[in-house]
């Protein structure tokens, strides 16, 4: 099985997909079509799921940042004949408690996670094996295509300038009502707007969310079996070493299991 340890895929930079997923989030309330909405919410940017799945970006400090996700319709990491560990490989610096929470709450809802310091990079995968990551990104159609004006026109420019002042973190009054006059959304109340910008840190009196940064992979980590199916073949494997298997119990929906058991494990994926 040949593995590729780099993205396969061109993935924006984190700017970039913050840029154009914040602007869209401000202009949901203005809008009446739900298909590839974003919010900011919670300190990060995720996509409505409205059945194909959603991606979702999450600030780390010092410039870094995680990207997952879901795709209806490749996911492929969850069905392969163990499980995935989509954390394994990771630096020091991720936010691994906060991480380790989210693959057991959003269980089979994250086929996909990359994470950001200068480039993408993610857990080694097999080449052949499709996380769903350029799917959802391309579906979602992040650059406002059908809503914005073509190249020139009053609406692109008032665009434009949106996207920098979020990129610059200057985000005010008058280039949200630019926008919103320029779509003819002239009885839209910028106020909303202006909420989200804020609650995405890029107005000039807010601070953008960030996750504090990890201090290196917990000891004795566990990876969450979200297939149902894996689960006769890592009890097998638990029984055979005299591991334990952490069954689902009260606050723990998922069952648990060491990275080695996983199909890109350290036993089985070869060092980058």
């Amino acid at each position: 099985m040949s593995y590729d340890p780099s993205v396969r895929t061109d993935v924006p930079p984190p700017g970039e997909l913050w840029a154009r997923g914040v602007v869209k989030a401000m202009l949901a309330p203005y809008l009446d079509d739900r298909a590839g909405r974003l919010h900011v919410d919670g300190g990060g940017l995720r996509t409505d799921d409205i059945g194909n799945g959603y991606w979702a970006l999450r600030w780390v400090e010092g410039g870094r940042a995680v990207l997952y996700g879901y795709d209806n319709d490749y996911p492929d990491t969850h069905i392969q004949d163990l499980p995935a560990d989509l954390l394994a490989g990771g630096p020091a610096w991720l936010p691994w408690e906060w991480l380790q929470d989210l693959l057991v709450k959003e269980g089979w809802s994250v086929a996909f996670l990359r994470w950001w310091d200068g480039s993408w990079a993610g857990a080694p995968i097999p080449e052949d094996v499709d996380d769903g990551l350029p799917i959802i990104l391309a579906d979602d159609a992040v650059s406002m295509d059908g809503i914005i004006g073509e190249d020139g026109s009053p609406s692109a420019g008032a665009h434009r300038d949106l996207m920098r002042a979020v990129t610059s973190g200057t985000v005010d009054q008058a280039a949200v009502e630019a926008l919103l006059a320029a779509l003819d959304l002239r009885g839209g109340d910028a106020r909303e707007a202006l909420d989200v910008a804020a609650r995405a840190g890029v107005t000039r009196d807010a601070v953008l969310p960030e996750l504090p940064a990890g201090q290196g992979e917990p000891p004795g980590r566990r990876v969450p079996v979200v297939n149902d199916d894996h689960l006769p073949a890592v009890t097998a494997m638990a029984a055979r070493e005299g591991v334990r298997i952490d069954e689902p119990s009260g606050g723990a929906p998922l069952a648990t299991v060491p990275p080695r058991f996983c199909f890109n494990g350290p036993e089985r994926a070869p060092a980058p």
